[in-house]
């Protein structure tokens, strides 16, 4: 059986040449292939620059083409060409180089980034190099906060917590009855030292603690919940209609924090270790940035798009310039992470929907990566594999978190373990 080739396989190759050696000087290694093509029955010779793990491929051909008159092309070519006979180099027009950028996204076919036509081949060989150098372009070495500086905050909002708790200034808002055997078991010195702090030490002003929640509660569903949030100096509790999947300070499941009736609550259930010490090594190792080394300590599994990022590497060409963005955000957003929490985190988090008759099919969000205004928003999740907590990057338009109480260092182990001591009973 006769095997069809490309009727101008040697031309072809004769002008590709010129952009394999462009190529060549760099290192990267190209090859030529006979390609299918869409409306010939003949093949086409084509020029292929891939990744080695084939997650993208520069794919250049020679066509023939014609040049275009201004505000003809919606992206940027100076050149078009017919897709019917465009692939006849015996067709008229100009001997034109058509690069495609090819993307593994994990669908049947893969998905187009780039198409361009180009009059010569150095040309076209400066746009394989552009694409095949762009993840070394936007790489970054992970930023992590000094120790130093980092300290320095911490014992800013300890003093404050330390004040707040000393003299609580909490006021009752607008209430329901349903809400007094909580009101009457509030403990305000616990409340005003555990609330989150900003920067300076003083409250975060944005911050909504949701407390407790009455009703039915559906995580998706609005409903009435006791909260606390800021005014002026003081902390105001009252009642709030909130969505409580979307709470990312939501305390109905951490009650020492606030409730006296809980303060006797074993540390081993709180910080899920029994001594302080047992958490120094992975706290240790989060605040210099060795986020790696904690999480494999600490049994957590990794999918490889995070892999990327935690190295400051980009995962896919089509979001390579997003990675300075996405890095930054992702070891800002894991800067208070206690590793060693995410298992317990994600079982109760999957125990509480399964108790209400809801789906675990999806990972629970942690935070936001940014840089994108899309509905859909690339996200840090937690997930599980049966044996071990997985995070992993997903992409997802809903607003639901896993509350930070569960998965970062409880504030009074962290204060503990430069060697203060709050104000507050140690737990048994």
């Amino acid at each position: 059986m006769l095997t069809v080739k490309d009727p101008h396989e040697t031309w072809r190759t004769d002008l590709l040449n010129s952009v394999a050696l462009r190529c060549a000087g760099p290192g990267l290694t190209t090859t030529f292939e006979d390609l299918p093509s869409r409306w010939r029955a003949a093949p086409v010779r084509t020029l292929r620059c891939a990744a080695a793990d084939g997650s993208w491929a520069v794919l250049v051909t020679v066509v023939r083409g014609y040049r275009q008159q201004p505000g003809d092309s919606l992206v940027g070519n100076e050149f078009g060409r017919d897709p019917h006979t465009g692939y006849d180099l015996d067709s008229p027009g100009d001997l034109v180089y058509e690069l495609q950028v090819t993307e593994d996204d994990g669908s049947d076919e893969h998905d187009l980034l780039a198409f361009r036509l180009f009059g010569d081949p150095q040309a076209a060989g400066a746009e394989v190099l552009r694409w095949a150098g762009r993840k070394a372009a936007y790489s970054v070495s992970p930023s992590v906060e000094p120790a130093e500086t980092r300290q320095r905050r911490d014992r800013r909002q300890f003093d404050n917590r330390q004040a707040g708790a000393a003299s609580p200034q909490v006021r009752i808002g607008v209430v329901s009855d349903e809400a007094a055997a909580d009101l009457d078991a509030l403990d305000r010195s616990a409340l005003c030292w555990h609330f989150p702090r900003g920067n300076t030490g003083a409250y975060l002003r944005s911050a909504v603690v949701a407390l407790a929640g009455y009703g039915e509660q559906r995580p998706h569903l609005r409903g009435r919940w006791l909260t606390a949030r800021v005014e002026g100096e003081e902390l105001v509790v009252g009642v709030d209609e909130l969505i409580p999947a979307n709470q990312r300070h939501r305390w109905d499941s951490a009650r020492w924090l606030w409730d006296r009736r809980q303060a006797t609550t074993p540390v081993g259930l709180r910080w899920q270790v029994d001594r302080v010490e047992q958490a120094a090594p992975a706290v240790a190792a989060v605040r210099r940035g060795a986020l790696p080394e904690a999480l494999t300590t600490a049994g957590v599994e990794t999918d490889p798009e995070l892999d990327s990022l935690l190295a400051g590497v980009p995962y896919r060409l089509s979001d390579a310039e997003l990675t300075p963005t996405w890095v930054a955000n992702l070891y800002r957003g894991l800067a208070d992470l206690a590793p060693w929490r995410l298992d317990a985190a994600y079982r109760g988090w999957r125990d509480g929907r399964q108790a209400l008759g809801l789906p675990v099919r999806d990972p629970v969000v942690l935070f936001g990566l940014g840089g994108v205004g899309a509905a859909r928003k690339p996200k840090l999740a937690l997930d599980h594999t049966g044996d071990a907590p997985l995070l992993c990057l997903i992409h997802t338009g809903s607003s639901a978190v896993l509350p930070y109480a569960h998965w970062t260092v409880p504030t009074d182990l962290g204060v503990r373990l430069y060697g203060w001591q709050p104000a507050l009973p140690y737990p048994q």
